[in-house]
């Protein structure tokens, strides 16, 4: 099985799971973990031996990110990590394999408790372009906005990573 694991991160949360996710699916074959920026700048199409998508970014005004919500995390802490593109924008330009497997993910903060969800718009948008959900959308917590991730979390990454992994 090859996997494609793309991320958005701010502050880094996002970034440390996808490697870890990249981690355990790398006991199934080879497996790509890339920041969205750059993965937009080598075009909208996916390698043809990805057999599996795993997409990944920041909960950010109740969903996914855009320009002003990326600004604004830079008026908090700069350098982010994904100061150019986000998922939302690369979505809009991918062209998806009919029958991809693909898997989302997003980071949340823990307090307070607020609606919205990255990796269900994410899961949506995939599934649209002819997609198939590997398992449903999955939320990983952070401790505010630049304060890291809530223990354990790295653990239950690898954990949900291996539900993705077909058995045989």
């Amino acid at each position: 099985m090859t996997s494609l694991v793309v991320y958005e991160s701010m502050f880094g949360a996002t970034k440390a799971l996808a490697e870890e996710i990249a981690q355990t699916l790398g006991e199934a074959g080879p497996v790509r973990v890339v920041e969205v920026g750059a993965l937009a700048a080598e075009g909208p199409m996916l390698p043809a031996d990805v057999d599996l998508l795993v997409v990944g970014a920041p909960v950010h005004a109740f969903g996914m990110s855009r320009a002003s919500t990326r600004l604004d995390a830079t008026k908090e802490m700069s350098p982010v990590i994904s100061a150019t593109i986000g998922v939302r924008e690369w979505l809009d330009d991918l062209i998806v394999r009919s029958g991809l497997r693909c898997a989302t993910f997003d980071t949340k903060v823990l307090t307070p408790r607020l609606p919205g969800s990255a990796a269900k718009a994410i899961d949506k948008h995939l599934r649209s372009a002819g997609a198939v959900r590997a398992c449903p959308p999955h939320t990983f917590s952070v401790n505010g906005k630049s304060g890291g991730l809530v223990d354990g979390e790295l653990t239950s990454a690898r954990a949900w990573a291996g539900t993705l992994i077909p058995r045989s």
